[in-house]
């Protein structure tokens, strides 16, 4: 199926034809995101999980349960990149806020067991990959989408989570704010801004997918910079990409063919049971698993989040 694709370059907008697969146009001065390779479907035409949030209860697979209600009047983007379209968005031609920024030098991120309990120690800026320049500058193609006002602090946080969680006799909703961390240090927050709506595809983030608010620099999604030179480890391998606050792992984990899973393998916290490595040991436990897929990386709780929310804006 053939359509039109608006971009706006500088003061010329050109429309061209394009295809499902066709490469975007460049944008002069545009950064693209880094993307997992083998995803599993088709990024071109990934749903925008607008329509895929409840505040009541439990959602089904590919739901988002929030446990408050968006607010319309919440900052963030301004409108709509042409990356969207109607109720899908297109991964690869939406732009990235410009800047490679290494924090190798304040970043730290560091586990230890404590009886039950794993504490982490994080800086909340990441000990792998890099973070783009924030607030978003005025030159930079992004601005044009989402005038982020924030920056990016290197601030201590101390984390404390179950070592070996187990289900809670329900699921619970997710809120606003870290529900996670990856391990790079680098916070998690669900799928949506701070509207209720899907923040990957509306809002702008980095080539690494993360971006700032008040708080704290975070991911909403499953970042490639995060597992480094394992962002694909084969068939039916499982790499550990960060914690959900209820102690539950969670995992890039691919198919017999090598392909990123997807919505139909999970449940609707988004998460499986199969064989990963955990603590030091290959065991077949409860996991979430990041997916190009909206909700991305949880949809709810699984466990009791053992972490109290910090409250404050979602962004």
């Amino acid at each position: 199926m053939r359509r039109l694709l608006a971009l706006a370059l500088g003061a010329t907008v050109l429309v061209i034809p394009s295809t499902a697969y066709a490469m975007p146009m460049p944008v002069p001065g545009a950064t693209s995101i880094q993307t997992l390779p083998k995803p599993g479907t088709d990024v071109t035409k990934l749903p925008v999980g607008d329509t895929k949030v409840t505040t009541t209860g439990p959602g089904k697979v590919g739901w988002t349960w929030a446990c408050t209600p968006g607010n319309p009047n919440a900052p963030g983007a301004i409108h709509d990149g042409p990356w969207i379209e109607g109720d899908t968005w297109n991964l690869l031609e939406k732009l990235a806020v410009r800047g490679e920024i290494s924090w190798k030098s304040a970043a730290k991120y560091a586990e230890q067991s404590s009886g039950a309990n794993r504490s982490i120690t994080t800086m909340r800026v990441p000990t792998v990959g890099t973070t783009g320049e924030f607030p978003i500058a005025k030159d930079d193609p992004a601005y044009e989408y989402d005038r982020n006002p924030s920056a990016i602090t290197a601030r201590t946080k101390s984390i404390s989570i179950p070592m070996n969680p187990v289900k809670a006799t329900t699921t619970s909703c997710l809120p606003m704010g870290a529900i996670g961390v990856a391990v790079n240090g680098v916070m998690l927050y669900n799928a949506l801004d701070a509207r209720n709506m899907d923040a990957r595809a509306h809002e702008m983030q980095d080539s690494c997918e993360g971006h700032p608010n008040f708080a704290e620099y975070h991911y909403h999604a499953g970042s490639a910079c995060v597992v480094g030179t394992k962002t694909d480890a084969g068939p039916n391998s499982a790499v550990l990409f960060g914690y959900a606050f209820d102690g539950f792992g969670i995992y890039v984990e691919r198919d017999k063919s090598g392909n990123m899973l997807t919505n139909k393998s999970l449940d609707a916290c988004h998460g499986r049971t199969s064989k990963v490595m955990w603590n030091g040991k290959m065991q077949k436990i409860y996991h979430y698993v990041v997916t190009q897929e909206f909700p991305y990386l949880l949809g709810c709780f699984t466990g009791t989040n053992a972490v109290p929310a910090a409250g404050g804006p979602q962004g």
